[in-house]
């Protein structure tokens, strides 16, 4: 499948997503992310190098279960250490690289069947997940560039599903912060405004669950400040991504830091009776 024109795409298997059916390249999310914290040359080569962890086969597992799309799973029969287990990882190996199948062991297949209970349990995230269609991807261009997203539930509003330690508040602003789940949101939803589709105009939700008994559910929004940022650095990135494409060169460091380097600013807390006083920063000048 070739992608040549914006717009809605259903039934798009994980494999093709993430292998890029635009021809010539597009930006997905992850790689805005990559482009917002690190030069040009570094986001594309760990984009590329993009490799499944084991907190990823879970929430992957999970999503298959909770929404009942996604690649194949698979069950390990044997340990790994063992011939056996050796022989049944080299013959899935390929197919797991390129997101085809996913690979879980038999308590994490209980423990994402028990957060697919727990998800069902709960009357409104339930009401949610049927209200929606899964993995949806959407396609669209800015700034002379292609962009796409994925979207794990799309109806009315979009919808992402996220596994996590900490469903609380403060657990989805530390993970705002770490993983930059507003910048994902503000990405999302202006491919849908750009193909003219309603549920642009609506905050994406978060559906997040723990992944420890008893599987504890909330669902999150970005506030206001948070998607002003997120527009921020996603125009820079898009911006940086349309010039690499258009150039090929994907630029890596200068080779002078011009400004000189500063020590970073919780230094001075530990050693702020050294600095001179009319270099310290915590202390008024007359």
């Amino acid at each position: 499948m070739k992608i040549t024109k914006p717009g809605l795409v259903f039934n798009m298997s994980d494999e093709t997503y993430h292998g890029d059916p635009v021809p010539g390249g597009s930006l997905s999310s992850s790689l805005a992310r990559r482009l917002t914290e690190h030069v040009p040359a570094k986001a594309i080569a760990t984009h590329r190098d993009r490799r499944p962890t084991a907190s990823m086969n879970l929430g992957k597992a999970a999503h298959l279960h909770a929404l009942g799309a996604g690649p194949d799973l698979i069950v390990w029969q044997h340990d790994g250490r063992t011939k056996a287990g050796k022989e049944e990882r080299a013959e899935h190996a390929e197919a797991i690289a390129a997101e085809r199948v996913i690979a879980v062991k038999e308590d994490e297949r209980d423990q994402v069947i028990g957060m697919a209970k727990a998800l069902r349990a709960n009357p409104e995230v339930a009401a949610m997940l049927d209200a929606g269609t899964p993995e949806v991807s959407v396609f669209w261009q800015e700034q002379g560039a292609w962009c796409r997203g994925r979207f794990d539930l799309l109806g009315d509003v979009g919808d992402d599903y996220k596994t996590c330690d900490d469903a609380s508040a403060t657990g989805f602003e530390r993970s705002m912060s770490k993983y930059g789940y507003h910048q994902q949101a503000d990405f999302y939803l202006r491919g849908l405004r750009a193909i003219g589709h309603p549920a642009g105009d609506r905050p994406m939700r978060f559906i997040c669950q723990e992944k420890t008994y008893p599987y504890l559910v909330q669902v999150h929004t970005c506030d206001e400040l948070a998607m002003e940022i997120a527009a921020a650095l996603n125009d820079r990135a898009i911006a940086i991504f349309a010039e690499a494409i258009a150039s090929g060169e994907w630029a890596g460091y200068p080779t002078l830091h011009v400004e000189p380097t500063a020590l970073p600013a919780n230094y001075f807390y530990r050693y702020a009776e050294l600095i001179p006083a009319h270099l310290n920063p915590f202390v008024e000048s007359a």
